[in-house]
């Protein structure tokens, strides 16, 4: 009887294990196991940490793109993707060597038919750098000119400054904050928002997506005014030494400057005059001063050229004087401007004029007495009177001078005249 339970209980066993062996035949014929390999992002966990401690992490050489094997039935493998596994990275567990163990795990609910999820891809590397913060002015940058005739005024921003950060190294490399600002064939001001950019020393443009900047884009405003050539004209003050006179030569120089402005604050303007900038009292020479053109210009107009400095050398011309009285004969003035119908007699025509002249003494030899034109106007002694028709008579009128370059008077002559008819 014992015996024979015992082969019962081997029948058993063997029955079971045939079972089992039958049923795994089965699965593998009719849900076996397959490998898949998936692309999957790893995540970064308490990266905050790190980033409130001052520190940058960035991923290097691609560690957080790795494939992983998924091992599992069919009948799950089918239906699986690599959305299934989640592949994460906790930075509290960063190492010396600044790797990170990556750990897998799958959200499938049939979890019991995933044999294995694993990866070759075991670490993930990063960098750690400070975060360093800077501000930065912004510079505008004009490229092209406007039209002819026209220039830049000055460009203003919204923003003045920016503020950049990003992990050291790369905030290292930024030199300047640059807007662009195109002026071609302006007229008239320009208003555009425009993109900063960040160059190098070398002028090279950065473009890295680990840098903030606090502004993206300004407001930028470029005035541009009209430009027009004008001449520079001097005045003087002061009367030179008793035996010299200013002979009116002014020497400015440059001569003419180019101004800017509105172009309404142009169109009356004709010249630059430098008011009374030389004083010549008792000077018995020349006389020199450099003046800055700039304190002397319109409200709202400048100089256009911004390489002249706006001296302007002036020279006024002193020369030494000689004063002598002349004899004219009165036969010498001339009678113009008859009206018709009436005849005009100088009195006394052996008399003598007396005139006291002066001049430089430079001219003194070219100075000859009968160079000195009398002329006695009928018509302009009428219109000044008021006279439609000159009556019979003797007048004393004024005898009119014109006196050669370079020679004065400070005398008045005046002469008797007999009107008669015709």
């Amino acid at each position: 009887m014992k015996e024979k339970n015992t082969n019962n209980l081997k029948l058993k066993i063997i029955a079971v294990l045939f079972a089992t062996g039958l049923w795994m035949i089965s699965i593998n014929i009719n849900d076996p196991y397959q490998s898949k390999d998936y692309p999957v992002s790893v995540q970064l966990l308490n990266m905050n940490n790190l980033t409130s401690a001052g520190k940058y992490v960035e991923v290097v050489n691609d560690s957080d793109e790795i494939s992983v094997r998924v091992r599992g039935n069919r009948s799950v493998m089918d239906s699986f993707s690599a959305s299934n596994i989640i592949a994460t990275a906790d930075l509290n567990d960063l190492d010396q060597n600044n790797r990170v163990p990556i750990k897998l795990s799958t959200i499938k609910t049939s979890g019991s038919k995933i044999e294995s999820i694993r990866s070759n891809d075991t670490y993930l590397e990063v960098k750690v750098e400070n975060i360093k913060r800077i501000q930065k002015s912004l510079e505008v940058m004009t490229k092209n000119v406007p039209e002819d005739g026209y220039m830049l005024g000055k460009v203003t921003t919204e923003q003045n400054a920016l503020k950049i950060s990003g992990p050291q190294s790369a905030v290292d490399m930024i030199d300047k904050a640059v807007v662009n600002f195109d002026l071609a064939g302006a007229t008239d001001d320009v208003s555009m928002i425009l993109p900063i950019e960040l160059y190098d020393k070398e002028d090279n443009k950065i473009q890295d997506n680990r840098l903030t900047m606090s502004l993206k884009e300004v407001q930028c405003v470029a005035t541009v005014l009209a430009t027009k050539e004008v001449p520079v004209i001097a005045t003087v003050k002061g009367i030179p030494a008793k035996g010299y006179a200013y002979t009116s030569e002014m020497v400015c120089e440059p001569t003419n400057v180019v101004v800017a402005a509105k172009a309404n604050a142009l169109r009356e303007l004709k010249e630059i005059t430098l008011k009374e900038v030389i004083d010549l009292g008792k000077a018995t020479q020349t006389v020199e001063t450099v003046v800055d053109i700039r304190e002397y210009l319109p409200e709202s107009v400048i100089l256009a050229d911004a390489a002249f400095d706006g001296k302007v050398k002036v020279t006024a011309n002193v020369a030494e004087t000689f004063t002598e009285e002349v004899e004219i004969p009165v036969e010498q003035i001339q009678i113009v401007n008859v009206p018709d119908g009436i005849k005009v007699e100088i009195k006394e025509k052996n008399d003598n004029l007396t005139l006291k002249v002066g001049g430089f003494v430079s001219e003194k030899e070219k100075f000859a007495e009968e160079d000195i034109k009398l002329k006695i106007d009928i018509l302009g002694y009428m219109n000044k009177e008021n006279i439609i028709e000159l009556p019979v008579g003797t007048y004393t009128l004024d005898v009119t001078l014109e006196l050669p370059e370079g020679v004065w008077t400070e005398s008045s002559l005046r002469a008797e005249v007999k009107i008669s008819k015709k």
